[in-house]
């Protein structure tokens, strides 16, 4: 696909609010308006808009976490740690994340320290995969989407970027995958989204779109929550921006 011929939507701001998380790197709708929230060096977060943030015991010491995320059955939560590519499950228990558990570790494809696989989403079973999956994004080159049992990690596939994802977006930051298997793949600094489809074992484009970044504050996590609301996180200023994507 030639660049001139690149589909570009609309990436609408509808709301905006104050996390209370400076350095937000990864975010999960909880589904009763609140938000769990990863910070690459503070832990998990659960937070309000506008409110005041609760750091829970469950983030304690870990470090370099750049993803979180919901199971489709609401049950459990997983972060992802990119300094050695671990993955935790924990229970969600009411308002509090428990019981974790380390299921294990993502497949290293650089050498470059903290610059690995950045952001992480489950794509639920009878989407593009028959059970459900982990869907990782890695930040630099080789940029590669991947795709793991839920229980094991085993890998199931290293998918490449269409060519026209790869020559417009910059390092990943952080991947999210709805209900119908639409994948939106976020790109902070580089300050864009794309649309993708998975096809057997390809991924297609289907539109980019172009949303507000700079050094100050750059997008850093990205979600789709149960009514299929497009929510972003930012680290520098720690904002939560919902937006609306139009063609």
């Amino acid at each position: 696909m030639a660049r001139d011929k690149v589909k570009y939507g609309r990436a609408r701001l509808q709301a905006e609010h104050a996390l209370g998380v400076q350095e937000a790197s990864g975010l999960a709708p909880v589904g009763d308006g609140s938000f769990f929230v990863v910070d690459d060096e503070h832990g998990i977060f659960r937070c309000f808009p506008d409110g005041d943030p609760e750091q829970l015991d469950a983030g304690m010491g870990m470090a370099d976490l750049e993803g979180i995320t919901i199971t489709p059955d609401g049950k459990h939560a997983c972060v992802l740690s990119e300094r050695d590519g671990s993955v935790w499950r924990f229970r969600i228990d009411g308002n509090d994340l428990c019981d974790g558990e380390r299921l294990g570790n993502l497949p290293r494809l650089s050498k470059k320290k903290n610059q690995g696989w950045e952001g992480i989403d489950f794509a639920a079973a009878g989407t593009f995969v028959k059970r459900m999956e982990v869907v990782a994004a890695h930040q630099v080159k080789p940029r590669r989407i991947g795709l793991f049992d839920a229980e094991t990690l085993e890998q199931r596939a290293l998918l490449r970027l269409p060519k026209a994802v790869r020559k417009v977006i910059g390092e990943l930051s952080d991947i999210a995958v709805d209900a119908d298997g639409r994948i939106l793949l976020l790109s902070g600094k580089s300050g864009h989204v794309a649309e993708m489809r998975l096809d057997g074992e390809e991924l297609s484009l289907v539109r980019l779109y172009r949303i507000k970044t700079s050094k100050r504050d750059v997008p850093e996590g990205i979600s789709i929550d149960a009514r299929g609301c497009v929510w972003i996180c930012t680290d520098g200023e720690g904002m939560l921006r919902l937006l609306e994507l139009t063609p």
